[in-house]
């Protein structure tokens, strides 16, 4: 199980003589007398010998009390419990025993005001689902599978604090099980049980990694019946951090969206509503509620540009009000339509994504700064984003790919790859690798639902590309090249988006090419929490909006039934 490690040691029992940090309150009160009596003491030698045998034999009394875990408590909260108690000791001899019962402490779920560990019980489901939500009534209706031994623990927090007899049935495999019983059953975790295979579900409309209302709160205590005050105190001291760490301002939110192309007849739709950020007028409250905002833009901002209706684009300087609507941050250089007017455009760009202060990668002015990885360290964590080319390198297409002199993008290579993922790796930070691999080209000639470009192309083998990123220690894999969402799936438990669609372009004419995907990574202290989907579609105007319902369902449906 995931834990924090604490160093415990004496100085983290209030109890002992000196280590106290309960004394201050009673300085004042023993000043006078205190005074008094080293004055006895100095003109009395007799008197001061009797007091340091006092004193030796007051600095040695150490007693052990036995604690006793109430059978509501966890089997791997028992043991966290134990592991950072355990160690308190003086001279070896310990502070606590753990005893089964008739213990001098009994540890137990409590109210929060006389609590000193703070958990969570998170609905999820498996990964894969297509369902994402759940209300409070679900919880009481549906199966709650958790792993063997922890059936009593969940049952006692739901009958405690929410007043639920649930249905709980223990499986060796969660997951597993999961993945077969989308219609039937739901888990429920604990913070640090949460992990990115599990999908968090939101509990009646709230997210927990957004809104910890998303998750039912409970709290460890030590019966105040059974325990001096000083001991609650010494068991405080050392398992504050074990549960409660997590708090919402230190969760890493990063929002990753897929192709934008500001051009052509998109914006002919830009100029006609006199707004250069029309196209994020439904979608910029959402991706931009985040700490790092991506988009994979494939066009560069040339001055003067006119919309024109054809496969050489530009987008006028203006256009990029739409990238600051989204709050935008992180741009991704990989595609291969930048240097279509000119590598001296996408200069350009470029400098002017620097004078807002906002990152690029997978692209650069030149062959050096194109291969250079992107850093980004906030909130405790450190994400590497990595980029290549694929096409162009491929089928040997110089002129977008930057040279010793030229802008553009960066080539690939496995060696390349290979070795960019192990420096990450090195500096310590989660590493999301994204490429601009070949597009699938399958579109239907109406508006109908045509499967085969959901899935990974087999030629050449996109599948074994994004697997390999993985293989050398990536732990997201994204394809920005798609112009429809392609399937996803868990590798090595590590999640491969196989391409996240369109956000900001002009492809009206099949459903695929109008689907897009929007993917929030939640990161704590380099760990990767969760990767949610979010759906979107946008429509004759060509502006982006969320999905849900149906549009929703329809679309995870097909990359489903691709993965399958």
């Amino acid at each position: 199980m995931p834990r924090r490690t604490l160093n415990v040691s004496l100085k983290n029992d209030p109890s002992f003589p000196y280590e106290s940090k309960s004394k201050k309150k009673y300085f004042v009160f023993l000043l006078i007398p205190l005074i008094t009596f080293a004055l006895i003491l100095l003109i009395n030698a007799e008197a001061l010998r009797s007091f340091k045998v006092a004193l030796n034999e007051w600095n040695i009394r150490y007693d052990t009390f036995s604690v006793e875990f109430a059978d509501s408590i966890s089997v791997d909260m028992r043991d966290d419990i134990k592991l950072e108690l355990g160690d308190i000791e003086h001279e070896g001899k310990k502070r606590f025993s753990f005893v089964d019962e008739q213990g001098d402490i009994v540890i137990a779920l409590s109210d929060k005001e006389n609590s000193f560990l703070t958990n969570y019980l998170i609905p999820v489901g498996h990964f894969y689902w297509i369902k994402d939500s759940i209300g409070i009534e679900d919880i009481e209706e549906k199966e709650i599978v958790v792993e063997v031994g922890n059936a009593y623990f969940v049952e006692s927090v739901l009958a405690k604090y929410l007043d639920i007899k649930p249905n709980i049935v223990e499986k060796e495999d969660v997951l597993s099980y999961l993945k077969e019983n989308e219609e039937t059953a739901i888990s429920l975790l604990t913070l640090e049980d949460l992990n990115h295979k599990y999908q968090v579900l939101y509990l009646d409309e709230k997210y927990f990694l957004d809104d910890f209302n998303g998750g039912i709160e409970f709290h460890i205590g030590v019966d105040e019946n059974f325990a001096p005050e000083f001991l609650t105190n010494v068991i405080i001291e050392n398992t504050k951090d074990l549960y409660s760490s997590l708090e919402k301002d230190e969760i890493l939110k990063i929002n990753m969206s897929g192709v934008t192309a500001l051009s052509r007849n998109l914006a002919f739709k830009i100029e006609e509503s006199g707004d250069p950020a029309y196209p994020a007028q439904y979608i910029a409250d959402f991706l931009g509620d985040a700490d790092l905002v991506h988009t994979s833009n494939e066009v560069s901002f040339v001055p003067g540009c006119q919309p024109e209706r054809s496969m050489r684009f530009c987008s006028h300087p203006d256009y990029i009000q739409t990238l600051e609507a989204i709050n935008a941050n992180v741009i991704e250089l990989t595609g291969n339509h930048n240097n279509d007017f000119g590598a001296q455009f996408n200069t350009q760009s470029i400098e002017m994504y620097k004078e807002r202060g906002w990152g690029y990668y997978g692209g650069g002015l030149n062959k050096e700064d194109a291969a250079e990885i992107l850093f980004k360290e906030k909130k405790d964590s450190k994400i590497a984003f990595i980029g290549y080319n694929y096409y162009d390198t491929i089928h040997n297409f110089h002129a977008n790919l930057a040279g010793e002199d030229r802008a553009g993008a960066n080539s690939f290579s496995f060696e390349k790859m290979e070795k960019d993922i192990r420096e990450a790796k090195e500096e310590g930070a989660l590493t999301i690798v994204t490429f601009q691999f070949e597009e699938c080209w399958s579109y239907p000639p109406t508006d109908v639902i045509y499967p085969p470009c959901y899935k990974p192309l087999s030629n050449p083998d996109q599948r074994k590309v994004f697997r390999t990123a993985i293989d050398y220690g990536a732990d997201i894999v994204i394809g920005s090249q798609a112009h429809q969402p392609q399937t996803y799936e868990i590798y090595e438990g590590k999640p491969i988006f196989y391409g996240t669609g369109n956000i900001f372009f002009d492809q009206i004419l099949w459903i695929g090419t109008r689907q897009g995907m929007i993917l929030t990574h939640y990161v704590h202290e380099n760990k990767l929490l969760q990767s949610r989907i979010t759906t979107t579609l946008y429509d004759d105007d060509m502006r982006p909006y969320v999905t849900d319902g149906e549009d929703r369902e329809l679309l995870l449906q097909l990359l489903r039934d691709a993965r399958d």
